[in-house]
């Protein structure tokens, strides 16, 4: 059977899909708050997600939580934490066995519903505000997640470039915060910005699997029991504007390798075009980038390209020795130059499209994925299966790569470099 695609409105700012594929045998459900980046909130969001995922009224311990879910036939809950450009995705995620595999079929699927529901909007509460208890555990995680980004070098590097690309703008914020905002929450603050999610946040639910004819009344009839009030619309599509000149800044940090990071920005929207352009240029194992720069030139150690329709944003990351950042910098936008003035060949064309249509189609193997898929189709205002998506690549020709590449200014360039230079630069190039 075909894939079934569904997508309502179902209240205010509350919007369902619905994808089917009778090849599943176990369902997914994700329901996540969608909400504008705001610095001050962004860690907020990401604790409530993990707070409401610890427990509920019902099942006030991670412990007695745990148990229903085993008995569940080992239903998993997850939480969902993301920055989608301009906007931070969290909320909830539920994975179960579908109804037809229990044994005697036995119809588990509503009270895997109900459990992610109470989590949700039934959470434990003590004198009307979350559990202290969970809350300074889940504050513990969320510190220790800061430290492990600082010290994942690569991460790191891409959150500080990230300052630099879309300086004053809402994708430069961290998700995380700091350790000293992290240290400041309380329950009574953590637990009035849940209160502000589920009044105004786009709620956006995405299921996938097999079967969902039981649940479906379950869910909506939750979401129009919730009291919606000035709800803040999402903007997706928001690419970042071109600098007049390019943003350079170098740091020094312990690291083994230097990181450098070069971002380019396009007025080009075709998404499909521009995926295709970054993987000629750097997005596959023969790409210009890694055949030149990387294995002819040996210049870095890796070196990739990586487009955000969102943004309207390439990123170019390498990892160099700290004696090789001018010439790797000067072979990556010769490379670029290279395929402005069509300096690749049909084939290398044909090696990217069928590269890209190969990881596309894979998006239908899992549950996971499948659901992940249409989530990003949602956000460009699309429903295309993969299949048609592969389709679109394999019409892409030569020329329409050249144009689009050719729209392609260089905005940003950022470098994490060893300790052995100690300069710090920081302003324009």
């Amino acid at each position: 059977m075909p894939i079934s695609y569904k997508r309502d409105v179902i209240g205010q700012g509350i919007a369902l899909t619905e994808i089917t594929d009778a090849k599943f045998k176990s369902n997914y459900i994700s329901v996540s708050f969608v909400s504008p980046v705001v610095a001050e909130n962004a860690p907020l969001n990401t604790l409530v997600a993990e707070v409401l995922a610890s427990s509920s009224a019902k099942l006030p311990s991670l412990t007695a939580l745990s148990k229903r879910l085993a008995y569940l036939y080992g239903a998993v809950l997850s939480t969902k934490s993301r920055r989608v450009g301009d906007n931070q995705e969290n909320g909830l995620t539920i994975e179960y066995i579908c109804d037809d595999f229990t044994i005697g079929k036995e119809v588990i699927s509503v009270e895997a519903v109900k459990l992610l529901l109470d989590c949700l909007f039934d959470p434990q509460l003590e004198n009307g505000t979350f559990s202290e208890k969970y809350v300074e555990m889940r504050k513990t995680e969320l510190q220790d997640n800061i430290r492990a980004e600082i010290n994942d070098k690569f991460g790191y590097s891409m959150r500080r470039a990230r300052e630099v690309i879309y300086k004053d703008e809402p994708t430069s914020v961290s998700m995380l915060g700091t350790i000293e905002n992290a240290k400041a929450i309380t329950p009574q603050k953590l637990f009035e910005r849940y209160k502000c999610l589920l009044r105004s946040a786009q709620i956006e639910i995405t299921m996938c699997g097999r079967d969902f004819s039981a649940v479906r009344p379950v869910i909506i009839k939750a979401m129009q029991s919730l009291e919606r009030k000035d709800v803040v619309a999402v903007t997706y599509q928001k690419p970042s504007p071109i600098k007049p000149q390019v943003q350079r800044k170098t740091e020094t940090q312990d690291v083994n390798q230097c990181k450098m990071i070069m971002a380019f920005k396009s007025t080009c929207r075709d998404v499909y075009v521009a995926k295709v352009f970054a993987a000629v240029l750097g997005g596959t194992p023969f790409s210009k980038l890694f055949s030149n720069v990387r294995e002819k030139l040996s210049l870095c150690y890796y070196c990739s390209a990586a487009y955000s329709d969102l943004k309207g944003t390439m990123v170019v990351s390498s990892g160099v020795s700290r004696e090789n950042i001018e010439k790797a910098e000067k072979a990556v936008l010769e490379q670029l130059e290279a395929v402005k003035n069509g300096e690749f060949t049909e084939q290398e064309l044909e090696n990217a499209e069928t590269y890209l249509c190969t990881g596309f189609k894979s998006n239908n193997d899992s549950i996971y994925r499948m659901a992940e898929y249409y989530i990003a189709q949602n956000t460009r205002g699309t429903a295309y299966p993969p299949e048609e998506v592969c389709r679109i690549f394999k019409g892409i020709t030569k020329q329409q790569v050249i144009d689009c590449a050719k729209t392609f200014v260089y905005d940003s360039f950022y470098v994490m470099q060893t300790p052995d230079d100690e300069t710090e630069v920081d302003g324009n190039g």
